[in-house]
């Protein structure tokens, strides 16, 4: 029975690995999260401070403070001036993006004007309606065979015994 388990364990790893991949894929297509460029930025600004801190208790000669503190102080300030910058770009990146999103749902939501429909007169409704009568006896005399020449056909009868 460990025989079994232990062959069904690389599949699984192989499953989750899969998994994990495609995840990874879609977070790079999307960016970060804004969260997680809004802690990237406070993390920055913490490492700055502290880095600030201790190059300052160095320099001003804090007991206690030794130039291996200077050194992790101007560590901590790098770090945390990339940290800073990186999270600012992507969280305005993030912010840019949304509000294109918005910009374009409002305008595929913004259904296109139509034209305002022309109001008619009672008198032009009445007058319209006589006229369009008028066509259609003009129209339907026009089709009588009397009119063209020709006499009337009357269907031939089959004699089908």
């Amino acid at each position: 029975m460990e025989d079994e388990s232990r062959n069904t364990l690389p599949e699984d790893n192989n499953v989750q690995e899969e998994e994990q991949e495609a995840g990874q894929e879609e977070t790079q297509e999307r960016g970060m999260p804004t969260r997680t460029c809004i802690m990237m930025i406070l993390a920055g600004l913490y490492l700055l401070y502290t880095g600030y801190k201790l190059c300052s208790d160095v320099l001003s000669g804090v007991e206690g403070g030794s130039w291996g503190f200077a050194v992790a102080g101007v560590g901590f300030f790098i770090v945390g001036a990339g940290m800073l910058v990186i999270g600012g770009k992507n969280f305005l990146k993030k912010q840019k993006e949304k509000q294109e999103a918005e910009a374009a749902e409002q305008k595929s939501d913004s259904p296109v004007p139509e034209e305002p429909r022309k109001t008619m007169s009672i008198a032009e409704r009445a007058r319209l309606a006589s006229t369009l009568a008028e066509e259609e006896n003009n129209t339907s005399d026009e089709d009588t065979p009397e009119d063209t020449g020709e006499e009337a056909k009357e269907p031939a009868e089959s004699t089908e015994e």
